[in-house]
């Protein structure tokens, strides 16, 4: 059994977050390990297809966020997430935003590319399939700098009506680790992860967390 959150469990793994609130430490996050100070607002999604933190995706924690691991990096050895959302009606894609850092503390490399996948999937059963493959544009800084990244395909993506799907992230670096930064009040959106260290490798086993901790800060336009 893995811890997932602060206090709660679940079966599968250990995701972590890392948090600098009143001093650094690591939290065992229910299961997704990684980096944590809480900041209140309204947020604006009346542009997005989907939005848990505003538009632009400017309305994040700023100081927690999950890793996103290559394997030589402890803690958060390989931990993959994935973010789920609905689409009601069938839409073009055009891109993905996520606020992401890299993190050196563990070891790691001060640089580093995400690997980011969409994937088809279900609220109930999680991640299945390969639905599209993204390109990251822009440099990820290192933390405490943040950049809210763009990930678009170079393939047109047409989102089907009424279809789940998921937003991935991985490094696929052994030693590189980074972080994808929580969102603000997101519990309920699903929100899966695994340290298979890859999005779409076969036999992948998912760990749903959806409700136990915050999901990661994303957008989808």
């Amino acid at each position: 059994m893995n811890k997932l959150s602060r206090v709660s469990c679940i079966a599968g793994m250990a995701i972590l977050s890392v948090s600098f609130a009143a001093a650094q430490q690591d939290l065992a996050t229910g299961a997704v390990q990684g980096v944590t100070s809480v900041k209140g607002g309204t947020i604006d999604t009346t542009t997005a297809i989907f939005s848990n933190c505003g538009n632009g995706c400017g309305q994040i924690n700023s100081k927690s966020g999950y890793y996103v691991s290559g394997t030589g990096i402890s803690p958060g050895t390989g931990q993959t997430l994935a973010m789920g959302f609905s689409v009601k009606a069938a839409q073009q894609f055009s891109r993905a935003l996520t606020p992401n850092s890299v993190y050196t503390t563990n070891g790691g490399s001060s640089s580093g590319t995400m690997s980011a996948y969409l994937l088809n999937g279900t609220k109930a059963g999680g991640p299945t399939t390969l639905f599209a493959t993204l390109n990251q544009f822009g440099t990820i800084p290192d933390f405490p700098s943040i950049k809210v990244l763009s990930y678009t395909s170079t393939a047109p993506v047409t989102f089907k009506t009424g279809g789940t799907y998921f937003l991935c992230e991985t490094e696929s670096v052994s030693n590189v680790q980074l972080l994808w930064m929580l969102s603000l009040k997101d519990f309920t959106s699903p929100f899966w992860f695994q340290t298979s260290d890859s999005c779409t490798a076969g036999g992948i086993v998912w760990s749903n967390t959806t409700g136990a901790v915050a999901g990661g800060a994303f957008e989808i336009d």
